[in-house]
């Protein structure tokens, strides 16, 4: 059974002594109420916090026994920075993870088309980033992943294999939709918290500490929507964890590769790395990925 499914019928059960066998009066009715906080309490960290497994599974670390690990970038493409990473991760020859927002990609495709053309995964971040949908309806939910997942097959020619949530947050029905969409769930094992943070520095310096062999890690592009990170404190976050990460010996990994099997035969990545075989092919579509599908232009 899952998390949810054993801490329902624990705290059924636990509610059920309490009527069964406490007495009437004061204390009774504080030890239901007790059990009941506790439940819903459980519920609510369920549903924040992605390492529990509690609505669904996530990948967070690979299990691999070797100095790979993964980049990853949330809440793009944006023009203020997605090409100033793309043109950094070329440069340091490093694959990674793209998690877009389905409503930026469709006003930005042309930087979605570059960042696979250049090698990188694309994922499912949900069409909006918002949050309405944790107590939506199940239909609202998958119209949500649905909406993103068709802008990026438009784009790209292939709907993504991996969705992320926005801040990782789940809710029951979730691991059924994303079943019912083929997309794998990928949270974190290392992330930046770059609003509580701040300095490029000191998040380099923590996320280099923190990572482990197999580790994903989460950066983002921007706050979705918002300014909250500028762009040349994105950047110089991304050049510095590069720096401290490779600096520790780690090497660097496509999230698909990295999730792949410990003894997958493959050649770890890094000054060495070569994009995708199907880089070549996206390359030659970028011009209509982002200019004839979107402007009629031809």
């Amino acid at each position: 059974m899952s998390r949810l499914a054993w801490s329902t019928v624990g705290a059924a059960l636990a509610l059920s002594l309490i009527l069964a066998l406490a007495d009437a009066g004061p204390g009774k009715i504080r030890l239901l109420l007790i059990v009941s906080g506790i439940y819903v309490a459980l519920l609510i960290a369920g549903s924040l916090s992605p390492s529990l497994d509690f609505y669904l599974l996530s990948a967070r670390r690979s299990p691999v026994d070797q100095p790979w690990i993964a980049l990853t970038f949330d809440d793009g493409p944006d023009p203020a920075i997605t090409p100033a990473l793309l043109d950094l991760l070329r440069r340091e020859h490093i694959p990674a993870a793209f998690f877009c927002v389905g409503a930026a990609a469709r006003q930005y495709p042309a930087l979605v088309a570059q960042a696979a053309a250049d090698g990188h995964l694309i994922g499912n971040h949900s069409d909006r980033h918002g949050y309405g949908w944790t107590i939506a309806a199940s239909s609202q939910i998958f119209a949500e992943f649905a909406a993103a997942n068709q802008t990026l097959a438009h784009i790209l020619g292939d709907a993504p294999r991996f969705v992320r949530t926005p801040a990782g947050v789940s809710r029951p029905d979730l691991a059924e939709i994303f079943a019912q969409l083929q997309l794998t769930n990928v949270a974190w094992d290392v992330r930046g918290l770059e609003l509580l943070y701040r300095d490029p520095a000191r998040i380099a310096a923590r996320i280099a500490r923190t990572a482990r062999n197999g580790s994903i890690i989460l950066l983002h592009e921007t706050y979705y929507g918002t300014r909250i990170i500028e762009p040349q404190q994105a950047l110089a976050i991304a050049q510095r964890t590069i720096a401290q990460l490779r600096a520790r010996g780690f090497r660097f990994v496509r999230l698909d590769q990295l999730l792949k099997q410990p003894d997958y035969a493959m050649t770890p990545m890094n000054a060495d790395w070569l994009p995708e075989p199907g880089a070549a092919m996206l390359k030659a579509r970028v011009n209509e990925s982002a200019t004839t599908r979107y402007t009629g232009r031809t």
